[in-house]
């Protein structure tokens, strides 16, 4: 064999063990504008730069909710320092009463960096619809007045603020680190 051909045959071979592209984006997402836990306009634009996962609830939630903050923050410490290359973005579905000043004080019971999103009804139903997020108010006799039965997909967006991976509520912590680190790498 000349020396050519080994080249050759060595590129073909290096370039066969690369890894496989990650999947293309998916449709769920786009612009928008609401308001970050500091009463502060924030854009999708500001989505870009780093890997973001993305969630829908309400800080009254019993069950879903304090269960994602919980599995986020286990995912945050298990990426370690690449942690800094992620965001968590909470957007809620209750509007009326997660104020900025809610998300904030409720951000601040669980140990992550996160970005906590509300706005007025009409804004946060065109952001649901661009991840098409369910959400609907259930009147309830307890104390909270109203429950809100919502979908429970965790968006991963790309750097770029695309979508690349819906996950599901029962994926686990070692699936949201696998998604991000797909993004990481």
């Amino acid at each position: 064999m000349t020396r050519r051909t080994i080249l050759a045959a060595l590129a073909v071979l290096v370039g066969g063990c690369r890894r496989a592209p990650t999947e293309p984006a998916l449709p769920q997402g786009g612009t928008f504008t609401l308001v970050d836990q500091e009463g502060r306009p924030f854009s999708s634009e500001a989505l870009k730069g780093r890997i973001s996962l993305l969630f829908f609830g309400y800080t009254t939630c019993p069950d879903v909710c304090p269960v994602t903050l919980a599995k986020l923050t286990a995912v945050t410490n298990a990426l370690g320092k690449d942690a800094a290359r992620t965001r968590v973005v909470y957007v809620t579905v209750d509007p009326a009463r997660d104020t900025p000043a809610v998300m904030k004080a409720h951000l601040a019971m669980y140990p992550i960096e996160a970005v906590g999103l509300s706005g007025t009804a009409d804004a946060i139903a065109d952001v649901a619809r661009r991840y098409q997020v369910r959400y609907e108010v259930e009147a309830t006799t307890s104390k909270a007045g109203y429950f809100v039965a919502h979908s429970t997909m965790m968006y991963v967006l790309d750097a770029t603020g695309r979508t690349r991976h819906r996950l599901r509520y029962e994926a686990t912590v070692a699936d949201v680190v696998a998604a991000v680190r797909d993004l990481l790498d």
